[in-house]
């Protein structure tokens, strides 16, 4: 491993701490802030921030930032994504937040599932088999409870919806990055999902305090530095390289919503997380091994 690589490499993980802290951040933020105001209200705070806080560079770059080859993709992503968040903040209010990372992490088995349909990707068997292990995994963090004993949980259904339209957006951004700029697609992307929420935050409204404002704006403000910490650690090393630090995630989350809100995870999630994790670990492997016969083949 070269010395160049070794730099690159711990640069990398720096910045993928740094995003899942302030990630962490947010999901104390949000969940301590819609204990009085609507999940759609944040949301919609959380969107026009994230706007606001985009604004220098629309100052320096000016006209040209808004220019796209995508108007679709990037209207049908702000769609997706108002959705998403709205359907993943309401889950914090209903589920222990460790549960919710956990589910998140379907995101990749969804990924595999949407890319052969719009990607028109190319799945081996053996790829097929991991994605059903890691399914497995949610399954049983729907179905088993704390009594050793089976049983739906419909509640869950929220942040799995999330996940896939996450998912969604992955893929859609997997399409739009060699032609879109990053900003550009931030902007578009808080814009969109601003004016979506917008109207439904009427029928809800609660006026924030002016702590809770502070609040609202440190939480769009994460959410722009969190894409820029992403952004630099992938710009440093393939996504997949990380992939292993992804567990500090389920440990952090786990961290925080007991020191925060005194949440326990339950053996289902413990078990079913030991199934799922490993199962998108070896998808993010494969993902990098195919990336690299690609490069050879060019």
């Amino acid at each position: 491993m070269s010395i160049a690589f070794n730099k690159n490499y711990y640069r990398a993980i720096f910045f993928l701490l740094l995003m899942m802290l302030i990630s962490c951040l947010n999901d104390v933020i949000a969940k301590f802030i819609g204990k009085r105001l609507d999940s759609v209200e944040v949301i919609f705070f959380r969107f026009f921030f994230s706007f606001i806080t985009l604004l220098p560079f629309v100052v320096v770059r000016g006209a040209a930032i808004f220019q796209t080859s995508n108007w679709r993709l990037n209207v049908l992503r702000g769609i997706f994504g108002a959705l998403s968040f709205y359907l993943y903040t309401h889950s914090l209010m209903r589920i222990h937040l460790v549960e919710i990372v956990t589910i998140m992490w379907t995101i990749p088995l969804f990924v595999v599932v949407l890319s052969i349909f719009f990607l028109k990707e190319q799945v081996n068997i053996i790829r097929w088999i991991s994605t059903l292990v890691g399914f497995f995994g949610l399954a049983f963090i729907m179905l088993y409870d704390s009594g050793s004993s089976f049983s739906f949980k419909f509640v869950y259904i929220i942040p799995i919806a999330s996940a896939f339209l996450f998912a969604l957006q992955d893929v859609m951004v997997k399409k739009m990055l060699d032609t879109d700029d990053r900003i550009t697609m931030l902007l578009y992307f808080a814009i969109i999902s601003s004016l979506l929420t917008f109207i439904p935050a009427i029928f809800v409204w609660k006026t924030p305090t002016l702590f809770e404002l502070s609040l609202l704006l440190l939480l769009g403000f994460f959410a722009n530095l969190m894409q820029f910490f992403i952004f630099r650690a992938f710009e440093a090393v393939d996504l997949s390289a990380l992939a292993p630090f992804r567990y500090i995630e389920f440990l952090l989350s786990a961290f925080v919503g007991f020191i925060f809100f005194r949440e326990i995870a339950g053996l289902n999630v413990l078990i079913g997380g030991i199934i799922l994790v490993p199962s998108t670990l070896y998808l993010a492997y494969s993902e990098r091994s195919a990336s690299r016969k690609r490069e050879r083949k060019k």
